[in-house]
C-alpha cells in the first residue's frame, strides 16, 4: 500500500478483512500509518519514508531490499526517481526504466514504488514493477495491490480495489 497521508482507516479496513497477510509494506506517505498500523492490527507492516515526510531522519528507510517465498523485492517511495503524474510518456518510461535497473542492481524481480497514487503493473527488462496506487482520502480510486509469490518462485500482482 501506499500514500494514505494520515488517513489510514481505509488501510486498515483491508488488513483486518481481506488478509492474514504474510507481509505488509507501506511505500511512504505516511510512515506513522505504517507504525499506527501494525500497532493496532498486531501485523508487521515495514514502511518507507515518502516525500511529504521526515526529512533528513537518517534512521528512516529510504528503500527496502527484501525476500518472500525466495523472490527479492526492492522498494521505494518514487518521488526519488523523479516519478511524478506529469510526465510524458517517454519520461515516465526513462523513470521507470531506471527503477527496473535499481531493482536489477539489487537482485530483484519485483520493484514496488508509490507516490504517483495512479496504480500500475509493468513488466519491464525483467522486471516486474507494481504501484499499489494510494488508500488516502485523497485518491481519486482507492487502491492497494496484492502480490503472489507460487512455491516455483512465480510472481502474481493484482490491483485491489479498497
Amino acid at each position: 500500500m501506499s500514500d494514505t497521508g494520515g488517513e489510514s482507516g481505509m488501510a486498515a479496513s483491508v488488513i483486518r478483512e481481506r488478509g492474514p497477510w504474510d507481509h505488509v509494506i507501506h511505500l511512504g506517505d505516511s510512515l506513522l500509518d505504517a507504525v499506527a498500523l501494525a500497532a493496532e492490527h498486531g501485523v508487521d507492516v515495514v514502511g518507507l519514508r515518502g516525500n511529504d515526510e521526515f526529512p533528513g531522519c537518517p534512521d528512516l528507510r529510504d528503500e527496502l531490499i527484501f525476500e518472500s517465498g525466495g523472490v527479492k523485492f526492492y522498494a521505494v517511495h518514487g518521488h526519488e526517481l523523479g516519478l511524478e503524474n506529469s510526465d510524458s510518456e517517454e519520461k515516465r518510461d526513462e523513470k521507470l526504466g531506471e527503477l527496473a535497473r535499481l531493482a536489477n542492481e539489487a537482485g530483484a524481480a519485483v520493484a514496488l514504488f508509490g507516490h504517483t497514487r495512479e496504480p500500475l503493473i509493468l513488466h519491464l527488462a525483467g522486471i516486474l514493477i507494481v504501484n499499489p496506487g494510494s488508500l488516502g482520502k485523497v485518491a481519486t480510486r482507492k487502491t492497494y495491490a496484492e502480490i503472489k509469490v507460487n512455491d516455483k518462485g512465480g510472481v502474481e500482482a493484482t490491483i485491489q480495489k479498497a
